[in-house]
Formats: C-alpha cells, sequence, structure tokens
C-alpha cells in the first residue's frame, strides 16, 4: 500500500449521504480482550463526525506524507508507517472488534473508567469497515479523588463522579487488512513495543555478526535498551542493500575510508573490520549498512539520504 491507496481506501467514510455505524470498545488495563461502551444512540453520530474529521485532517490532508514500512523508521519527518513486525496483542484487537462478536459491556458495577487504557473506533459503511486505536490519556479520565467544582445552575459545586473525555486525536488505523501508524512516538513506549523492536533488532545484530566486518559485536548488542538505536538496527534487518547484495567487507571498508562522513572511522590494524568504540561511529556504521552515504554522478558531491525511492528502469 502506498499514501495514494491508502487515501482512496478511506473516500467510502466521506461518500455522500453514507451511513456511518460506530462501535467504541474500551481495553483496560491487564486486560487483554476489548469491552463494548454502552453509550447513547444519539450520541454516536456526533462521535463519528469527530473521527471522520480526525481522519480527512490526520491523514488525507497530508499531502506531503509518504507511507513507509514500520521497519524502515527513521528520523525523517512527514511519514506514516505500515506496520510489517511482529504484532503486539494490543493492535491485533484492531482486527479483533471487526471479526469477532460477543464481547462483554463495561459495567461500572465492576469496571472503573481509571482502568481504560486505550479506545478501539470501529467505523463502518455497508461492506466497508476501519477500526481506530488511540491511546486514553491520564487527562482524559477525571475520576473521584481530588475537589472537582461544575456547574449547578448559577452555583459550582462538588462533582464527586466520573468521566471519560473522548478526544479526536488518534495513533493507528487499520483498513484493508493493514495497519498504520500515525504517531510513532506516542506508541513506542506501548504495549511491549521497545520489546518487538528489540526482537528485530537482534536479528539485525546476527546478520552483522555473521559478516565479521566488526571487531566487537557486543558494542553494538549492548544498544539494544536504546529504542531509537534499536529501529535503526531493526531496519539493517529488513531491508540493508549491502547485507542483501552481499557487498565484500573490503569494499564497504573502502568507500567507508574515502566518503567524507565516514573517513576518520576506526579500524583493525589490518583493516578487516571496524571498531565501533564510541556512539558516533555506530551510527556511522548502520548508515553504510543501510547505503544512506551517496555521492552524486552529476555533481560528484557527498550526501546523506534517508529517503530513496527506487526507480524502476525501463528498456528502451
Amino acid at each position: 500500500m502506498d499514501i495514494t491507496e491508502l487515501n482512496q481506501s478511506l473516500q467510502f467514510l466521506f461518500a455522500e449521504n453514507a451511513t456511518i455505524e460506530i462501535v467504541v470498545y474500551a481495553i483496560l488495563k491487564d486486560e487483554e480482550l476489548p469491552k463494548k461502551l454502552d453509550i447513547k444512540a444519539e450520541d454516536l453520530p456526533e462521535i463519528s463526525t469527530m473521527f471522520i474529521e480526525s481522519i480527512n485532517s490526520l491523514i488525507i490532508k497530508k499531502t506531503e506524507h509518504s507511507l513507509l514500512p514500520l521497519s524502515n523508521a527513521d528520523e525523517r519527518g512527514n511519514c506514516f508507517y505500515q506496520y510489517d513486525l511482529e504484532l503486539p496483542e494490543e493492535l491485533k484487537n484492531l482486527e479483533t472488534v471487526i471479526t469477532s462478536d460477543g464481547f462483554d459491556t463495561f459495567d461500572f458495577r465492576t469496571n472503573e473508567l481509571e482502568e481504560i487504557d486505550s479506545l478501539i473506533i470501529v467505523l463502518a459503511v455497508d461492506n466497508n469497515e476501519i477500526s481506530i486505536y488511540k491511546k486514553v490519556a491520564p487527562i482524559e479520565v477525571l475520576c473521584r479523588g481530588g475537589y472537582i467544582l461544575g456547574k449547578a445552575n448559577q452555583r459550582f459545586e462538588r462533582f464527586s463522579d466520573q468521566l471519560l473525555r473522548i478526544s479526536s486525536r488518534f495513533q493507528v488505523i487499520r483498513i484493508n487488512g493493514e495497519i498504520i501508524i500515525l504517531d510513532l512516538d506516542a506508541i513506542e513506549k506501548s504495549f511491549g513495543f521497545h520489546n518487538v523492536i528489540k526482537r528485530e533488532a537482534i536479528l539485525s545484530i546476527n546478520a552483522i555478526e555473521q559478516m565479521q566486518i566488526v571487531s566487537d559485536i557486543d558494542v553494538l548488542r549492548e544498544m539494544i535498551d536504546d529504542v531509537s538505536f534499536a529501529r535503526k538496527l531493526t531496519k539493517v534487518a529488513k531491508g540493508s542493500p549491502v547485507i542483501q547484495l552481499q557487498i565484500p567487507n573490503n569494499d564497504i571498508i573502502s568507500f567507508s575510508k574515502k566518503h567524507p562522513a565516514t573517513k576518520n572511522m576506526k579500524y583493525t590494524d589490518n583493516d578487516t573490520k571496524f571498531n565501533l568504540n564510541t556512539n558516533v561511529s555506530k551510527n556511522l556504521f548502520l548508515r553504510l549498512l543501510n547505503d544512506d552515504l551517496l555521492t552524486s554522478e552529476l555533481t560528484k558531491l557527498y550526501y546523506a539520504s534517508l529517503a530513496k525511492d527506487g526507480i524502476k528502469v525501463e528498456n528502451e
């Protein structure tokens, strides 16, 4: 799926006279299965409209955005990410609420609003449907405790009940069987996402170890708990062109000695392996493997490039 296909797949929500069905589920802390929220029927259309407008502003109107595989996530902006890693249980619920039925209803006799960790909103028109994942912020749940004042006629009086505020912003959407991440920073610490990244990063380290191009592979293993660096390692495992094309080690080292960004990197005495003894050298090494250090054939200038869209060469 590319960004154009993503936008096209959402157009059913904006069709004239479309009848939108909406169901809202809550995922509680320490519970895997969602619970259906029993919302007054008259209130559902406004909630539906709110999220459709949010989809328009957060996705459709982001005309400068591109869609990348999550395993290729990097520091560039203006991106949505298509999830292509091991799927955490909480995100599996984006499919479960569509393919299954009979979920328990949220019951105020046994459940508290402060137990709600996230919401899943399902929007459907005929046979077209999407599910939205929204992390619930602490400020969106007003619970007992403290001293909250509310309007009562022309006076303020203490409000001692619970309130759930549903705002329009969300982090993940599932459409046509694909899960799209809108806000990567917001989900990095959610539902064991970091553990997924760490497992993928370990695969990259194993691949690098097999290359026998790093003098001490443990200097990379010790960086696994750094989620930003772990994501860079994940990109190596899934899509390093240097590894995929089996570029010889001596060619990699020879290139690194010529490029201005890497020419001061350290090597073993026989110049067969990298000594990655600083964080700078570790990050530069990953840039080498991801082929981010380029030279213009036209100007002969050097560049560090994250975005590298392939060009299909057609025979004349």
